[in-house]
């Protein structure tokens, strides 16, 4: 049955090379593709802001749509940044529109920031590849003005969604505050670096007004990836606990019914209450639990294979790479030897304490750094190295580096 198979499959899987869709394609790539000119069947949340981007008020209705254009992130920042001439031409009819979507965007975006939603803006790696799938570079994905608009739109989408189904049968999108314990040994490990500033577990405020505190400086790198892992993963549940990352207090995924399975369930839920009907539009509450949990699950397989896919990518990239030197930062510290995040190219590889011949070096777990015995030298989290490629190993996925 299909919906089984998708629910199975929780969420659609994105590699370098192809995707694994959660609908077969007949319907991903046909009837459910919001193609330009052509009507579909959809399901609209519409919100009136006003210019401070306080919502006044919405409507969310089933409804048949038209799209004007199918337009790219790529296209429409070159619209509303690089004003390109060609394109200013041929999209003449929705410079405004476009115009009013930046507008809103920042607006929605600053409202955010004041509540304190913290954003971490860590550039994902882009693998570029040739026709027969070889990869050819490797880059840092842009995130432009055209990214953030979609964002900001479908997190208000998924926060009136959320807000306006509270109090019933529902699955949401929670993201649970940080353990004290880890704030304890984040809060020490920026003491010492000099630096007093607290962070308070309940507060996502702090979190937010540390990173502003680090931006441009040489720490800002560490200091994003330690906050990050002191973080709890975000899940899907039926009760409400909040959102803590986004500063929300009610939050669901709502925008991608196409390619995630909670999404398509709240799809159903509010179609429920729309048609105020028991039957037939949606599953049976007591099945939305393991839903949610089934979703959360899966969403944490899609993610290890995507992430396995791209490391796999960037081995092979490497191969050719020995004997090269590189500037790269400390991305990680362990008993036994350094990663390294490589500066020009998004690749971590690592340093063993066997090849660091000139000391005896000793992990120091708090201070995220080894410290040489007898020299005392200090190799720390988030300080710049530069590193020569030893070896590349695709069966044991690693990439051997050593310090020079």
């Amino acid at each position: 049955h299909p919906d089984m198979e998708a629910r199975n499959r929780g969420t659609s899987v994105y590699f370098p090379d192809r995707v694994i869709p959660m609908f077969p394609e007949k319907l991903s790539n046909g009837i459910c593709s919001l193609n330009p000119r052509e009507d579909r069947l959809t399901l609209t949340v519409e919100m009136l802001f006003d210019k401070k981007g306080d919502r006044l008020k919405y409507g969310i209705y089933e409804s048949v749509i038209v799209s004007d254009e199918r337009m790219t992130y790529t296209n429409v920042k070159k619209i509303l940044v690089d004003r390109d001439p060609e394109l200013l031409e041929r999209y003449k009819d929705l410079i405004d529109s476009f115009k009013i979507m930046k507008e809103l965007c920042l607006r929605l975006r600053k409202k955010r920031m004041q509540r304190g939603s913290i954003d971490f803006d860590l550039p994902e790696p882009e693998i570029i590849m040739d026709i027969q799938g070889r990869p050819v570079d490797i880059i840092r994905a842009e995130r432009n003005i055209a990214h953030r608009i979609i964002e900001e739109f479908m997190i208000a989408a998924n926060e009136t969604v959320a807000q306006h189904m509270a109090g019933r049968d529902f699955i949401y999108r929670i993201h649970e505050p940080p353990d004290s314990d880890k704030v304890l040994d984040f809060n020490e490990f920026v003491a010492s670096l000099g630096y007093s500033y607290k962070l308070s577990p309940a507060n996502p405020k702090t979190f937010q007004r540390l990173l502003r505190k680090f931006e441009g400086k040489p720490e800002e790198r560490l200091i994003n990836q330690l906050l990050l892992r002191t973080m709890k993963q975000a899940r899907y549940s039926t009760e409400n606990l909040g959102h803590f990352g986004l500063a929300s207090s009610h939050y669901t995924h709502f925008t991608s019914p196409i390619r995630r399975y909670p999404d398509l369930v709240v799809h159903r839920l509010i179609k429920r209450t729309l048609k105020r009907r028991r039957k037939g539009y949606a599953p049976d509450i007591s099945l939305l639990e393991d839903i949610a949990r089934h979703s959360s699950e899966r969403e944490r397989v899609a993610m290890e294979a995507e992430r396995e896919a791209v490391d796999f990518k960037k081995l092979e990239f490497m191969k050719d790479k020995i004997g090269e030197k590189y500037d790269g930062i400390i991305s990680g510290v362990t008993a036994f030897g350094i990663f390294v995040e490589l500066e020009e190219i998004p690749v971590e590889g690592l340093v063993r304490v066997t090849s660091m011949y000139d000391d005896f070096y000793r992990l120091d777990e708090k201070g995220h750094r080894l410290v040489g015995e007898r020299t005392g030298k200090v190799f720390r989290l988030g300080d710049k190295v530069k590193v020569k490629i030893m070896n590349v190993n695709v069966e044991n996925k690693k990439i051997d580096l050593i310090i020079i």
